[in-house]
């Protein structure tokens, strides 16, 4: 089953559209005249909460349109665009460009195909460090609902109460719920001493190396059950407003030196590991300490934190599964190399049309279309 889902998977990119470009790249997009407001939860009024969250139900209750395998509704489809490419889309050069256009594919289903007019809001995580079971964005009733319960962590209030999921790492479909281990420990790598130290590093491979280990692990960490799954996290809605936050924190350090900073790109395009070259990284370390379980005051997971409640939070290394370069994704990122660039095609499956990074660098530009409030 395992080899069969690689296989299609790795013939998916040729029959979806990843065009071949060479360089140089010259962005297709005009500068857009009307942009969407990007700011925290806690600035929406209660009727704006309200119509993001129906927006993201209107995915969830819709019916599949792009024909990818396993998917029974519109927000699978969503959910298996991060999951077919998470080796070639963290630990690289183009983790932020990739969730900075992810978060556009997200929107622009959102609003071309839910009618959602609102702004696009994140998580301001620094500020419910500490006290994350009472912070608004998990509010039952104008949030995204609290805590799991019982032993597989199911998030049973809010809009999202007993949501199922579907889609494993490895594309097979098993059925589990929406889970949370909220974790305070695990947030508070979110502090802004540690966002301060990413945004003051000076080449864009150190600042891109910092936001995705403390930051980024922050919200996975803090929120747990399907979040800090690398794979299959986007499951859980809170995951767009947790990658908002992380954009914003790139735009911050773009911000530092437009003249420089809205072309600068670089690193490995394939993570370290079994199969993979180049120098990078991966999935990072687990904020906190060692993710199989233990004490929360010493390590991010309450004390009988569950192995899997349908979909492996650890799936490094995944039983059986072939993690080998595939070269659907590879011979198309037209890098022209292993080092990430401009050039590089950034892929959704066809839930949006195919872009490159140096479509989305500038946040305010034609593609995007965003101001960060």
């Amino acid at each position: 089953m395992i080899a069969s889902s690689l296989i299609a998977l790795g013939a998916l990119p040729l029959t979806l559209g990843l065009p071949s470009v060479k360089p140089p790249y010259e962005r297709r997009y005009e500068e857009c005249t009307t942009r969407t407001k990007h700011m925290p939860w806690t600035n929406l009024t209660s009727a704006e909460k309200l119509d993001y969250l129906n927006a993201d139900l209107c995915l969830i209750s819709s019916p599949p349109k792009s024909n990818l395998p396993g998917a029974k509704n519109r927000w699978d489809e969503l959910q298996y665009v991060h999951i077919a490419q998470t080796d070639y889309v963290h630990g690289v050069g183009a983790f932020l460009p990739f969730h900075r256009y992810y978060m556009k594919v997200h929107e622009y289903l959102l609003r071309t195909e839910c009618n959602y007019t609102g702004p696009l809001p994140y998580w301001d995580e620094p500020a419910d460090i500490g006290n994350i079971k009472k912070a608004s964005v998990f509010d039952k009733e104008t949030g995204f609902g609290g805590n799991g319960t019982g032993a597989a962590g199911c998030v049973t209030d809010g809009p999202f109460a007993n949501l199922t999921l579907r889609l494993q790492a490895d594309l097979t479909t098993e059925e589990y719920c929406l889970s949370r281990y909220f974790n305070d420990r695990a947030l508070a790598q979110a502090a802004k001493v540690y966002v301060d130290e990413c945004v003051a590093k000076d080449k864009f491979t150190d600042a891109w190396n910092c936001l995705e280990g403390r930051p980024h692990g922050a919200g996975h960490g803090g929120v747990s059950g399907t979040m800090i799954n690398p794979f299959t996290s986007p499951g859980d809605p809170i995951f767009f407003l947790h990658h908002g936050y992380l954009d914003k924190l790139w735009w911050d350090w773009q911000s530092g030196n437009l003249s420089t900073r809205l072309t600068e790109i670089g690193g490995n395009n394939t993570q370290r590991g079994p199969g993979f070259g180049g120098p990078g990284g991966g999935f990072g370390p687990f904020p906190g300490g060692d993710p199989s379980g233990g004490d929360n005051s010493t390590l991010p997971f309450p004390p009988g934190f569950p192995t899997t409640n349908g979909s492996n939070p650890f799936p490094f290394p995944f039983p059986g599964l072939n993690r080998t370069l595939n070269k659907a994704f590879t011979d198309y990122f037209n890098d022209g190399g292993n080092v990430t660039t401009l050039n590089h095609t950034l892929w959704s499956a066809g839930l949006m049309e195919n872009v490159t990074i140096a479509d989305v660098m500038d946040p305010r530009g034609g593609f995007v279309c965003a101001e960060y409030l």
